[in-house]
């Protein structure tokens, strides 16, 4: 009997701390995040006409995050993935980043994806992973990745 107790006590406090991710369907349908919980993406236009949607929640201590921008341009892979780079240099100065450990990038099937390790000036460990396929850039965030399991990060961000 104290085993069994023992099981559902330690299963609901995984269960409550653990984030559960639902599929959101963003813009018009072509592009979908993993979000936790009940919250919405928020969005605003940029003076150039591009549509840039933001997310951000904590869950037990670790904030998941993403920044998108569905541009109104459709670029070259080539020209996307400086556009995805420059993006992500830029986020780091409000992010209040002080390192990045080993930014790599790749392209597959049409899609640059970009990874990468910060730290900031706290000294809380982060992971990102950015995306672009030339007319959408994407840019997911996991801050304080020592706090959850690797899974959950990459739910989130391979999602």
């Amino acid at each position: 009997m104290e085993n069994l107790f023992m099981f559902l006590a330690t299963s609901l406090v995984l269960r409550l701390s653990t984030p559960r991710f639902k599929r959101y369907l963003i813009g018009s349908g072509c592009s979908s995040l993993l979000i936790s919980g009940n919250n919405t993406l928020h969005w605003k236009y940029t003076k150039d006409g591009d549509r840039v949607y933001f997310y951000d929640q904590a869950v037990a201590g670790v904030t998941y995050g993403l920044v998108m921008v569905q541009m109104k341009e459709v670029f070259t892979m080539r020209q996307a993935e400086a556009i995805l780079v420059q993006y992500v240099n830029r986020m780091r100065k409000p992010f209040q980043i002080m390192y990045n450990i080993s930014m790599t990038i790749a392209a597959k099937d049409g899609i640059v994806t970009l990874s990468d390790y910060w730290q900031d000036e706290q000294g809380i460990d982060w992971k990102i992973q950015g995306y672009t396929n030339g007319k959408t850039i994407a840019v997911l965030y996991v801050k304080n990745i020592a706090e959850a399991p690797v899974k959950e990060h990459d739910a989130f961000l391979q999602g």
